[in-house]
């Protein structure tokens, strides 16, 4: 009956017709049943199938909006309750009441004992390893082909190294895990029975596992099987995972903060080689190579609007840039989806307010669309003419208009439907707390339409990657400015060479294009913290830091019963609501382990916590 239990995992998710990722939300709550054994599952190629599928269930990085509601906190994980987790750093403001986890996150009363409820529940990283190793171990008696059965293996091996990943740009150092049987079930957790490794040790099993899984990955899949892993998705995680470990939070002879130099060991290298940065460039270079040459380029549309462009990257799966996504979201949590994105009830008639607010902070890192910096007054409480707030909001960029959604703009594309956030009946958009809404994900969406899919890996992350790492190494100025003027390009920017005047210089624009391309995707939560600057670089008065102090709106004040576009002002003023102020501890930069998990005597907590 033990192989029993400890196999159930595999086969609770079933696929249905041309589709991999089937709705399994409860893989530990399955009941087992005398005629399921691991002989039986993997004698069968229906069942062998079934079971990488669950592999993928557990271990594919869905993001937004998978958990969402919330309804059973055991498997909460990815995305924050109800928002983004864009919502615990400058680009945007949750105003809804329910993102109570985002609140304990900004307020600064998260914890060991409440980490669940923030963004992320490492028992579902967990039990999608516990999957992994069990199909990797068990995938060679399958009835498949040899080449078969090694494909099927490097899926699992690389979704094992996604979890590894997952936990890793949190946590640090972590458990590597290659037996099921170093993953145990306490009460409501699945967590870690053995010591951690370094973080050197977890970089280079990361690495190694994309290095073996790539060498039996297909570059395409017929498109029935979209979503399933390819070689360049490997390339893309070995990529990332070498960026992330180069970076100033890891590599590094000086840390965060005060600990030992046992436990720098589990948390970074605890000395600092340029030559991590020639390893993250090589990888990026190889990445994007295979990229391009098969066929997953910079996708330029087949519109003339750079706009309509690059809004279509985020809501058709068959784009060229997508190299993988974690493929269609199951309907169960779609209303949530709705009511926490879409603005207001223009599309979904809900009581709520929308709560993704996109702040004024962020929106200064747009430039306008022939490549220069707008210029903006700043004059905190001064009022200034609305018309000049639709003026310059409409000299930015295509990428701006294209993912955020502001006052005297159409909401559905060509509707002549235009919505003034100053007026009294403006569909509980009026008093946004920030300069507009985030569109970016929502085109065509509306209170009927499935989640949009979750891109986990594009090729313009490979642009940039490959851009930062060189410049970190002070070489190839001018392709560094290519690789920059790539993606500016087809944003629909006139003039997308940048000019710079040292490494400095270069690394803040490279810093700046990624905030702008990669905008709401989840990378700035984790890129401010890879790069220790969560509490510096401000662009602001009073406000220290992508993660601490203050966020600012430009509010809209009808000044009459019946406003006007020329009635109409705007002030920047301080978001006056609940989270707007951002407290921060440079503990944060690490996630702590969570209590229960500590509590089994193997995991040494991070330090501060």
């Amino acid at each position: 009956m033990k192989d029993k239990i400890k196999y159930s995992l595999l086969i609770a998710c079933v696929t249905v017709a041309g589709s991999i990722f089937s709705s399994c939300s409860r893989v530990l709550e399955m009941p087992v049943t005398s005629a399921i054994t691991i002989d039986s599952i993997f004698a069968s190629q229906t069942r062998t199938e079934q079971a990488l599928w669950g592999v993928y269930n557990t271990c594919s990085i869905f993001e937004f909006p998978y958990f969402w509601d919330g309804s059973d906190a055991k498997f909460r994980h990815y995305g924050a309750y109800n928002c983004l987790v864009s919502a615990g750093t400058d680009e945007i403001q949750a105003q809804n009441e329910y993102t109570w986890s985002m609140r304990e996150f900004n307020n600064g009363t998260w914890n060991p004992s409440n980490t669940q409820n923030i963004e992320f529940n490492s028992t579902v990283c967990y039990a999608g390893i516990r999957n992994a190793n069990i199909f990797i171990a068990n995938v060679d008696r399958s009835p498949f082909t040899d080449a078969e059965r090694a494909q099927m293996k490097a899926e699992a091996i690389f979704l094992r190294a996604l979890m590894h990943f997952d936990l890793m740009q949190r946590l640090g150092g972590i458990l590597i895990s290659r037996d099921a049987a170093e993953i145990t079930t306490e009460g409501d957790i699945v967590a870690a029975r053995k010591p951690r490794n370094t973080f050197d040790e977890t970089v280079n099993f990361i690495v190694n596992s994309c290095d073996s899984a790539a060498t039996f990955l297909p570059d395409r899949y017929e498109s029935k099987y979209r979503g399933r892993i390819v070689k360049g998705a490997a390339l893309a995680l070995k990529a990332r995972t070498l960026l992330y470990a180069a970076s100033p939070l890891f590599n590094t002879t000086t840390p965060y903060v005060s600990m030992s130099a046992e436990m720098q060991k589990l948390v970074g290298y605890g000395n600092y080689d340029v030559n991590r940065w020639r390893l993250a460039a090589d990888a990026s270079a190889d990445a994007l190579k295979w990229a391009l040459a098969n066929g997953y380029e910079l996708y330029n549309g087949k519109s003339s609007d750079p706009v309509a462009n690059y809004e279509e990257i985020f809501i058709n799966p068959t784009v060229s840039e997508i190299i993988l996504d974690a493929g269609l979201q199951g309907t169960r949590t779609q209303p949530y989806f709705c009511r926490y994105m879409l603005p207001g009830i223009i599309v979904y008639n809900h009581g709520e307010p929308t709560n993704h607010a996109v702040t004024f902070n962020f929106t200064k890192f747009y430039q306008k669309k022939d490549g220069t910096d707008q210029t903006w007054d700043e004059s905190i409480g001064t009022d200034y003419p609305y018309t000049q707030y639709e003026s310059k909001l409409a000299e930015l960029e295509p990428r701006f208009q294209a993912s955020v959604f502001q006052s005297g703009t159409e909401w559905n594309r060509g509707s002549g439907v235009r919505y003034y956030f100053y007026e009294t009946n403006t569909y509980q958009l009026k008093d946004v707390p920030g300069v507009g809404f985030v569109r970016k994900f929502l085109k065509g969406v509306s209170s009927s339409s499935n989640a949009p899919r979750w891109i986990s890996f594009r090729t313009a992350e490979l642009y940039l990657n490959y851009a930062e790492a060189l410049n970190e190494l002070n070489v190839q100025p001018d392709s560094v400015c290519q690789l920059l003027a790539a993606i500016r390009s087809r944003a629909g920017i006139t003039n997308p060479l940048y000019s710079f005047s040292s490494q400095d210089d270069m690394r803040k624009k490279i810093r700046r294009e990624r905030a702008v391309e990669l905008a709401f995707e989840e990378h700035r939560y984790f890129d401010v913290r890879r790069w220790r600057v969560a509490e510096t670089e401000g662009n602001m008065p009073d406000q220290s830091g992508p993660m601490k102090g203050s966020l600012y709106t430009l509010k809209l004040y009808p000044n009459s019963s019946s406003p006007t576009r020329t009635t109409a002002t705007y002030r920047i003023e301080k978001i006056g609501r609940e989270l707007s102020e951002r407290v921060w501890d440079n503990k944060m930069y690490l996630y702590p382990f969570r209590q229960p998990e500590v509590s089994l005597g193997f995991i040494t907590q991070n330090p501060g916590w």
